[in-house]
């Protein structure tokens, strides 16, 4: 199966490289109707990846030379952002026109938000001024929302239309459309009134009214509400379209399936980003300036280091303790590592299973209930394994404990393996309280993120991983300093020659 993916790649590649240099030579020749051709004969998005390493003066001529407009304007929507803006700069305005007439609304919006005002403005202007008006309508709404995502290209119809007169309207104007799968019927002043489907329309009376048959409980979406949300919906109701209606239920365009995963595609892009402490960017890698990429990666190494900073002053507050027992110095890095992945772990469940809909901000106590419980097990897994791994590491030297331990091994009489159980007693009760209370704050801090209107996923990754370093470094050395300061050499002396005289 992997071979044939890999033979798959290769035919397309070469596929792309084929069209590439067909796009080459007729450009050369200044052949319109060859480009024509190559644009007719092959999808948008193979057409994308074909002209990917042709120079801006063959792109542009291009799209001078092709007349196929309604293609281009499909095209434009997979172009790189750059290389719509030197088409949009250096094209005359009589082919843009034509070129804008069959790029669709949203498309058109968001690259609109990405130009600069006097940009925005040229484009703007060239635009009839019904379209200019959804145009800044789409554009209002922010990346995140729904209304950034849909589309005023939908078909509405009267109630009064027949099922004839709607199927001839789909033949007049259906192409200009985003889609006909569903039809809205509207009122004089725009109020949706029902939806129908294309599929059940083929089935009712050519005569009968649409209005007689139309679905009138039907989902939507509001244009303010977040984009995850349209998921959601989506996959409630299993429908291809969605209207996006005002408070007052006046129609103001649709999210289509296609939008839903454009929409999916970003958010896991953002999870993926901020769990790794990456400020998410609409650019492309391979399209992206590298100042911009360093700033993606400073911006939160900058916070992440503050936020660290508190974990050496735990460690400075502490020094009587490492004094005392420097060899708790080389059991840090599994403390903290163990503690901050326990805390990956449950808050990767938990903002998954938040941005899926499985759970609701009210579900906390539940959540918080069983991840407790699950990290006491987890902890009590890992607390035994600990004792007794740290007492294979510290018998078999492993780790060289040779002169970090004389003085402590003196304090307890001289019996050395009373030593190593009560440095492996701490280890492993450390990380008891670390994998418990890191399970409590993974379960915690998602949802609070959420119910804050911030993206659980902030909280993943390295920001839970960091928190979990300071509260472990603080449970650790706060263990130390309680068995250390309650231990009574005199007292363990005696047990000692009680043990002995029992053994005796």
């Amino acid at each position: 199966m992997e071979e044939e993916n890999l033979d798959l790649l290769e035919i397309k590649k070469q596929n792309e490289e084929q069209i590439s240099k067909e796009i080459t030579y007729n450009l050369t020749l200044r052949n319109t109707e060859g480009l024509n051709d190559i644009l007719s004969s092959h999808s948008s998005s193979t057409i994308t990846s074909a002209i990917e390493n042709v120079d801006d003066f063959d792109i542009l001529s291009f799209y001078s030379l092709s007349s196929d407009y309604k293609k281009l304007g499909e095209l434009f929507s997979y172009l790189p952002i750059e290389m719509r803006k030197i088409i949009t700069s250096n094209l005359p305005k009589k082919v843009l026109v034509n070129i804008f007439s069959n790029v669709m609304d949203d498309d058109l919006a968001d690259f609109i938000e990405d130009l600069t005002k006097s940009e925005r403005e040229k484009i703007l202007n060239i635009l009839p001024s019904k379209r200019k008006k959804q145009i800044a309508l789409l554009t209002r709404f922010s990346d995140d929302t729904i209304g950034s995502f849909m589309t005023g290209e939908y078909l509405s119809v009267k109630p009064t239309d027949t099922i004839s007169s709607v199927f001839k309207k789909i033949k007049d104007v259906g192409s200009t459309m985003e889609s006909v799968r569903t039809i809205f019927v509207t009122d004089s002043t725009n109020h949706l009134l029902g939806i129908k489907s294309l599929e059940e329309m083929m089935f009712d009376d050519p005569d009968s009214c649409i209005c007689d048959n139309m679905e009138k409980d039907y989902p939507s979406l509001s244009p303010i509400a977040d984009r995850e949300n349209a998921i959601e919906i989506f996959k409630k109701y299993d429908l291809p379209i969605l209207p996006v209606t005002s408070k007052n239920n006046d129609m103001l365009g649709i999210v289509t399936f296609d939008d839903v995963l454009d929409i999916i595609e970003k958010e896991n892009t953002e999870d993926v980003y901020m769990q790794s402490g990456i400020t998410p960017s609409d650019e492309e890698h391979h399209q992206s300036k590298f100042y911009k990429i360093a700033m993606s990666y400073v911006i939160w190494l900058v916070i992440l280091l503050i936020i660290n900073t508190f974990a050496s002053l735990i460690v400075d507050r502490f020094e009587t303790e490492l004094m005392t027992l420097p060899v708790l110095v080389a059991f840090l890095p599994v403390l903290n590592d163990t503690g901050g992945n326990s805390g990956d772990q449950t808050t990767s469940i938990v903002t998954r299973a938040l941005a899926t809909g499985e759970i609701k901000t009210r579900d906390y106590f539940k959540v918080l209930l069983k991840e407790s419980l699950a990290g006491f097990l987890t902890g009590i897994v890992i607390f035994l394994i600990a004792l007794g791994w740290t007492m294979v590491e510290l018998n078999t030297s492993i780790i060289n404990v040779k002169d970090t331990l004389d003085k402590f091994i003196s304090d307890v009489g001289g019996n050395r393996q009373y030593a190593y159980f009560i440095v492996s007693l701490v280890i492993a009760s450390s990380l008891f309280f670390a994998v418990f209370v890191s399970k409590i704050l993974g379960a915690s801090l998602p949802m609070l993120a959420k119910l804050c209107h911030i993206d659980p996923a902030v909280i993943s990754g390295p920001l839970i991983t960091s928190v979990m370093d300071i509260l472990t470094l603080l449970i650790y050395f706060t263990l130390a300093r309680f068995i250390i300061n309650h231990f009574d050499p005199g007292e363990m002396a005696s047990m000692i020659a009680v043990l002995g005289a029992f053994r005796v």
